[in-house]
C-alpha cells in the first residue's frame, strides 16, 4: 500500500506533464486549422475599371514579395509598392489578401477537355509500351482501357472548373468551352473557340503508329525518316504526343518528329510525354527549342516509366508539367506536383524543387504554348491570370507542393474574379454573380448570358463525375 501511494505521487506531476503536452498539442493544431480559416481576403468592390490586388507576390524562383498588383483592361499595368499602387489608382477595386501568396495562374499545357470526364478503368495496369496498345489498335492481346467521350457542355463545364478551383487558368486541349480558363487549341471550322491558337495534334505518326511505323527498326539508320501530320498554319504552335511508350515505335517517333523540326523552323515546338526519347534525342530538345511536357502520373500509371527529367534537365532542355487526363492522369496540376514529387523522391533522390515544379507550371508552360510574353507571369503587360493560395510558411512553393484545391483563396482570369474559396472572403461584398456556391468554394458565372444551363443542373448533371475537390479513385503514381 505504501509503495502504491509513493507510485501514484511521483505519476502524478507526469499525468500533469502529459496533460499540459496534450492541451500544447490541441492548441497547435486548433491554432493551425484557425489560421488556415481564417487567411482572409478583404474586398472593396467599386464602380471602376481598375482592381488592385495585394500580398506576397511570386515573381521568379527566389521566393516571395509582399506588394501590390494594379490591373486594368484585363492587364497588369503595374506592380510595387501598395501605398504606391493605390495612390496611383485610388478609386479601384481591392483584394487585399495580405497573408496569403498571390501568383501568376498555373497553365496545363496538355489536357482533354473532350476525354476527361470519367475515372480510371480499375483494370489499367502499368503493362504497355506504346499508346497504341491500351488503346486497341495493336492487337487483340492487349487489353483495351475504357473511357468515354464527354459530349456534354455543362459537363465540359464541370472538367474545367475542376481545373480552374485548382488555380490553373490557361488549358491546353480540344473540346473547351468558352467562359471559365482560357482553352488553347486549333479547328479549322471554329478558330474563335480558342482563345489562344495551339495545334495539338494527338496522332502525329497516324492512328496506329505501330502500324504507320512497322517498316522501320531499332537503331534507326541515319536516313530514316517519315515526317508528322502537321495540318495547322505555320504561326501555330505545334504540340503533339510523341514518343508515348517504351518501346521501338515509341523511339522512332521521337527521332523522326526532332528531325522534322530541324529541318522546319519558324514555329513554336513542344513535345507530349515523350517517355520513349532516346538520351541522345533528350539532348537534342535544348538546341531545337523543344518544349518536353511531362504528365507523370499518366506515364506511370500506364507505361511503369517515365522520362529522366534530372537528365533533361542537365542536358538543358525546358520541361512544362501536365496533367494529361483523367483516366490515368492527375485531376488537377495540385495532384500532379504531388505525383511528381513522389517519383523525384523515389528515383531522384529528391533532385526538383518546389520551385522547378511552379515554373514548369507557369513560364514553361506558357513557352510550350507560344504565349509567354502574355501570361504565366506577375509582370507589367502580362495578362492578369492570378492564383492566390494559402500561406502556412515562408516557403512559398513548398506551401504549393502541399496545397489542396481548399487551399486555392482565389483564381482570376484577365483580372476577373471567377472562383474562391468561401472562408477567405466576406461573401456579401462580392459580385451578385459570385452566389453560386459548390461545397466551401463560389463560382463567379453568369448562366443565363453564358450558357446553355442553370448552376442547378450543373450540379445535378455531375453528381457521378469526377470530383472538384477530391483525389478520390485517382489514377495510381506507383
Amino acid at each position: 500500500m505504501i509503495y502504491t501511494q509513493a507510485n501514484a505521487i511521483k505519476q502524478e506531476p507526469m499525468k500533469v506533464v502529459l496533460v499540459a503536452v496534450q492541451f500544447l498539442v490541441l492548441l497547435v493544431l486548433f491554432g493551425c486549422e484557425s489560421t488556415r480559416h481564417s487567411q482572409r481576403c478583404d474586398v472593396s468592390i467599386r464602380q471602376s475599371d481598375e482592381t488592385i490586388i495585394i500580398g506576397n507576390l511570386i515573381k521568379d524562383t527566389s521566393g516571395s514579395e509582399y506588394g501590390a498588383i494594379l490591373i486594368r483592361d484585363s492587364r497588369i499595368v503595374d506592380i510595387g509598392e501598395t501605398k504606391d499602387i493605390k495612390s496611383k489608382a485610388p478609386d479601384a477595386s481591392v483584394f487585399d489578401c495580405s497573408s496569403s501568396y498571390i501568383s501568376p495562374g498555373l497553365i496545363n499545357p496538355h489536357e482533354h477537355p473532350d476525354w476527361s470526364g470519367g475515372f480510371p478503368d480499375p483494370m489499367t495496369r502499368p503493362v504497355y509500351s506504346h499508346r497504341d496498345q491500351w488503346r486497341g489498335v495493336a492487337g487483340p492481346e492487349y487489353y483495351k482501357v475504357k473511357f468515354e467521350r464527354v459530349e456534354e457542355d455543362v459537363q465540359k463545364f464541370w472538367i474545367e472548373l475542376r481545373h480552374l478551383l485548382s488555380g490553373t487558368t490557361t488549358l491546353a486541349g480540344s473540346g473547351g468551352i468558352a467562359g471559365l480558363v482560357k482553352n488553347a487549341g486549333y479547328s479549322e471550322e471554329d478558330k474563335s473557340r480558342y482563345f489562344y491558337p495551339a495545334d495539338m495534334e494527338t496522332f502525329p505518326y497516324g492512328f496506329s503508329a505501330t502500324e504507320e511505323l512497322m517498316d522501320f527498326s531499332c537503331p534507326l539508320a541515319a536516313t530514316d525518316s517519315r515526317d508528322p501530320e502537321v495540318d495547322s498554319p505555320a504561326g501555330t504552335c505545334y504540340v503533339p504526343h510523341i514518343a508515348e511508350g517504351t518501346n521501338c515505335t515509341a523511339e522512332i517517333e521521337g527521332k523522326f518528329y526532332l528531325d522534322y523540326v530541324s529541318k522546319n523552323p519558324g514555329r513554336r515546338y513542344s513535345l507530349i510525354h515523350g517517355v520513349g526519347l532516346s538520351r541522345s534525342d533528350v539532348e537534342r530538345l535544348k538546341g531545337l527549342d523543344v518544349t518536353l511536357i511531362w504528365s507523370p502520373r499518366s506515364n506511370v500509371a500506364l507505361y511503369g516509366s517515365t522520362v529522366d527529367i534530372p537528365n533533361a534537365l542537365r542536358a538543358g532542355a525546358r520541361v512544362a508539367i501536365s496533367t494529361d487526363w483523367s483516366y490515368s492522369g492527375s485531376y488537377n496540376l495540385l495532384e500532379e506536383f504531388r505525383c511528381a514529387e513522389h517519383i523525384d523522391n523515389a528515383k531522384w533522390d529528391d533532385h526538383l524543387s518546389g520551385g522547378d515544379y511552379w515554373r514548369m507550371a507557369t513560364e514553361h508552360g506558357a513557352y510550350s504554348l507560344s504565349v509567354e510574353n502574355l501570361t504565366g507571369k506577375l509582370e507589367q503587360g502580362f495578362a492578369a491570370d492570378i492564383m492566390i493560395f494559402r500561406r502556412r510558411t515562408n516557403d512559398p512553393f513548398a506551401d504549393l507542393l502541399s496545397s489542396q484545391v481548399s487551399d486555392v483563396i482565389a483564381t482570376f482570369v484577365d483580372g476577373e474574379l471567377l472562383s474562391g474559396y468561401s472562408g477567405s472572403f466576406d461573401l456579401s461584398k462580392l459580385p451578385a454573380q459570385c452566389s453560386h456556391h459548390i461545397g466551401q468554394h463560389f463560382i463567379c458565372v453568369d448562366y443565363a448570358r453564358d450558357y446553355s444551363f442553370s448552376h442547378e443542373e450543373l450540379l445535378s448533371s455531375n453528381k457521378e463525375a469526377v470530383p472538384l475537390f477530391s483525389p478520390d479513385r485517382q489514377a495510381n503514381c506507383e
